[in-house]
């Protein structure tokens, strides 16, 4: 289900993604802040479905304006032990080590964060680290 927010003018496209990073210091005394701020949790990716055809609001952070969009939390791609991806499963997510700096981003995806449920929707391949074998996993966070 869609998520109702406000973004940069600049950003209002379908198909970019961003991560919510939290609240800056103006949005606690603005207006707009419960649907903008509000609806979204801090730490977690989310994507641009669309941008509603709402006029543009003013804000000081974006540049002077934002707009409405409809955004979700889209799947990610994560490594997981080789028992743990089986598609179509739900699991609570163990984030494995990697020495690696290049492979961090499947290791530790930002979005995720370690214990939440997700559910497998697709083996994408596969990754070795610190001479293991891992399953990389396109995954959907399942919401409590």
């Amino acid at each position: 289900m869609a998520i109702i927010t406000l973004v940069g003018e600049k950003l209002a496209r379908p198909g970019v993604e961003f991560i919510f990073c939290g609240p800056a210091e103006p949005c606690k005394t603005c207006k707009l802040a419960g649907v903008c701020v509000g609806n979204l949790e801090p730490g977690r990716r989310y994507k641009i479905l669309r941008v509603r055809s709402m006029p543009s609001h003013s804000c000081p952070l974006h540049e002077g304006k934002v707009r409405v969009v409809e955004v979700v939390e889209p799947s990610i791609e994560v490594a997981v032990e080789p028992r743990m991806a089986i598609a179509g499963s739900v699991i609570r997510l163990k984030f494995e080590d990697c020495d690696e700096r290049d492979k961090q981003d499947l290791f530790r995806p930002e979005g995720l964060f370690e214990g939440d449920q997700v559910k497998i929707i697709e083996i994408t391949g596969e990754v070795e680290c610190n001479g293991k074998t891992y399953k990389v996993v396109k995954v959907m966070r399942k919401k409590d």
